[in-house]
């Protein structure tokens, strides 16, 4: 079964990293499985898990919010 990092589905799914680890720390999204590679800590979602994290964002996300400094709608990247 293939895994993926955090980046990988951000780039898959087209949403900020830092939305997704927003969203595990909300507990909204299964935790990614820790593990040792190459002397590192590593995390990864399994094919399944990243299936649920795509069925949230069905529910629960409505794309790109607000630029802060602008106040207008935030420009895909």
């Amino acid at each position: 079964m293939k895994t993926y990092s955090i980046s990988d589905v951000s780039r898959l799914l087209k949403v900020d990293p830092t939305t997704l680890r927003r969203w595990i720390r909300k507990k909204l999204i299964p935790i990614p499985t820790p593990g040792i590679v190459n002397g590192r800590l590593a995390k990864w979602w399994k094919e399944n898990e990243v299936a649920e994290i795509r069925a949230y964002m069905g529910v629960g996300y409505w794309g790109k919010g607000i630029n802060r400094k602008t106040g207008k709608k935030a420009k895909n990247k």
